[in-house]
């Protein structure tokens, strides 16, 4: 399976996830055959087709799963997305988290390295927005990162800078140009869970039901959001592209807005009388909570690339996970604040 190579057969870990479920119908929808592992931790079987592509439910970080998968399936390309995701449950356990998204990269680095030279198949690996340090401008592929032994709130940002490191590390045992880092940015739309902390499904589900919209702080904090059918779509023009690049990629969109901004466009697009309400991020989610105050992809390189060329507006975004969201996601009795 060389780099210049279209992969056949994808394995795509975390499959069943928000953003992994949404790759693998692209994938599907363009003939690949798929194989999907994902323990549901966070993802869920109802997200995948009935015509689905080849499931095991298994843990990526238990002895022998990827290696049993990469030998049985031979695989010209694997897309890492599988992950603890969410503030808030990150900041539930910082240190598991930290564990178990490094157990799954190095499970994967040795499974790599017992394969045939010949067979290595591609890599593209989910990486975060997060390992960026603040910077109230447009963040680059080159911009300064968080430290690697990150506590707290930034355990999740340094394990994910641990894993580019790992996995560039082991390049010689991928094809091609290495590993692709994907440093997703605030990827939302219908069917994502409110329950790990995302601020856009909370808004939603909140105005929805006409409960308060709980924003954090002064709200004047700001995101750039992408919605995730954009994403999928480019990330699925990454694995069939004749050749892939390697390094570090932010993938994103340019809907850029406060806080405030998001919690008003929410409640009038939901035609909601919900009130906008201020809320200490530290007594809603954690003590440990610590704020963003601008987060802002530069999509140079990925538009070099031919990615990100159409990206949606806010008002597309919020519109269509108003009118698909509850659609999408089982039903909950009310929800909790947002880690935005």
């Amino acid at each position: 399976m060389q780099g210049s190579s279209i992969p056949e057969t994808v394995l795509v870990t975390g499959g069943a996830g928000f953003i992994g479920s949404r790759l693998v119908s692209e994938l599907m929808g363009a003939g690949r055959r798929v194989v999907v592992v994902d323990d549901y931790s966070s993802g869920r079987r109802d997200r995948l087709q009935s015509a689905a592509p080849m499931l095991a439910v298994a843990d990526i970080g238990a002895p022998g799963v990827l290696a049993g998968l990469l030998a049985d399936e031979r695989p010209g390309c694997i897309v890492h997305l599988a992950a603890r995701v969410g503030v808030r449950r990150v900041l539930a356990d910082p240190e598991g988290c930290r564990d178990e998204n490094l157990r799954g990269v190095g499970r994967l680095v040795r499974a790599l390295a017992e394969m045939p030279a010949g067979y290595r198949p591609r890599l593209l690996a989910a990486s975060t927005s997060e390992v960026y340090r603040e910077k109230r401008a447009p963040l680059d592929e080159g911009d300064p990162l968080r430290p690697l032994d990150g506590r707290g709130r930034w355990a999740y940002a340094a394990s994910k800078r641990r894993a580019e490191q790992e996995l560039d590390h082991a390049r010689a045992w991928t094809s091609g140009s290495g590993p692709l880092h994907l440093r997703f940015f605030n990827v939302v739309g219908p069917g994502q869970d409110a329950d790990q902390g995302m601020v856009l499904p909370t808004f939603v589900e909140q105005a929805l039901a006409g409960e308060p919209v709980t924003v954090h702080g002064d709200g004047d904090q700001v995101r750039t959001f992408a919605h995730v059918d954009d994403v999928a779509r480019d990330l699925a023009s990454l694995v069939v592209r004749e050749t892939m690049p390697g390094g570090a990629l932010n993938l994103g969109g340019t809907a850029v807005c406060t806080m405030e901004e998001l919690a008003r466009c929410v409640v009038r697009i939901a035609g909601s009388r919900s009130e906008i309400v201020r809320v200490d991020p530290r007594q809603a989610v954690s003590t440990r909570f610590e704020e963003v105050r601008h987060r802002e992809p530069s999509l140079a390189r990925a538009r070099a690339l031919d990615l990100a060329r159409t990206p949606r507006s806010l008002e597309a975004i919020v519109s269509d996970t108003v009118a698909r969201h509850a659609a999408l996601q089982p039903p909950r009795e009310s929800c909790a604040s947002p880690a935005s």
